[in-house]
């Protein structure tokens, strides 16, 4: 193993904090739960502090970093271990259930960069499924991602992280446990993906084409928006022709729909213009 690189400031550019409380490292592992022979894929691993607790757990972790300095100096960290693949790339850009052989029981973390959250989360939930996913990210992405009906901060996120898991808040990582400091506090949440998948690919994109439609326009009626907006006026009669079947007016405005209302809403879509 040679000598290890000197620690280097973080780059602004690619949105980089790095965690350095302790404790909330541990918390973290812990939930991740992986142990001796385990498959991890840990996005952004920074300095390698997630990294060395989770391979000191006996856990196989794959580490996707973009960093060239960083990725660079986590390979010669573990140069020679068997436990642990260091992948220089974008994770956005990376064929992620062809990195590890058993990916639909592979474990997910990471300290997500506030300013590709959602991206990733939706690379995360293409079928096929990885097992588990643990994130660290900004709270108020949490606060939507975990957002029920009627709540000021469902949205789009909420319906399109609820179609395919279940999350849950899982602790606080407020903003002194990171290096630099960022001007927003995080929160780890947990994502588990439903097996089997409760859609289709097709489907879950009709479903993200009307729930971006509808909540684009949250302030309006159901009725108004399937009518009007440019998306979806073509497929105004089957959505509407649904919104009947379930029992739900016209009236009613997007926020108070559940993920279920939506995923029926969504295939009425099916074979008509978007």
């Amino acid at each position: 193993m040679s000598a290890p690189r000197p620690a280097r400031a973080a780059k602004r550019s690619l949105g980089q904090n790095f965690l350095v409380d302790p404790n909330l490292q541990r918390r973290i592992v812990g939930a991740v739960g992986a142990g001796a022979g385990d498959p991890v894929l840990e996005i952004g691993p920074g300095r390698g502090a997630l990294t060395d607790r989770l391979v000191a757990a006996g856990a196989r972790v794959t580490a996707v970093e973009l960093d060239d300095d960083l990725a660079a100096a986590l390979a010669d960290r573990h140069a020679g271990n068997p436990l642990v693949a260091v992948v220089h790339g974008d994770i956005l850009a990376t064929e992620l259930p062809a990195l590890l052989p058993n990916w639909e029981g592979t474990r997910v973390v990471g300290n997500i960069p506030y300013n590709i959250t959602t991206p990733i989360l939706f690379r995360l939930l293409r079928p096929p499924f990885p097992a588990d996913i643990v994130l660290t990210l900004q709270a108020e992405v949490a606060d939507r991602i975990l957002a029920g009906p009627g709540s000021r901060t469902y949205g789009a996120l909420s319906v399109g992280v609820g179609v395919h898991a279940r999350a849950r808040r899982l602790f606080r990582v407020p903003k002194g446990a990171f290096r630099p400091v960022p001007r927003v506090e995080s929160a780890a949440i947990r994502i588990t993906p439903r097996s089997p998948p409760p859609v289709t690919v097709a489907e879950a994109t009709r479903i993200r084409t009307l729930t971006r439609t509808a909540f684009s326009w949250r302030r309006k009626q159901m009725g108004t928006i399937v009518r009007r907006h440019p998306d979806l006026r073509a497929a105004a009669e089957p959505v509407l022709a649904a919104l009947a079947a379930r029992g739900l007016s016209p009236s009613l405005r997007p926020e108070q729909l559940s993920v279920r209302d939506f995923m029926a809403l969504a295939r009425a879509l099916a074979g008509s213009a978007p």
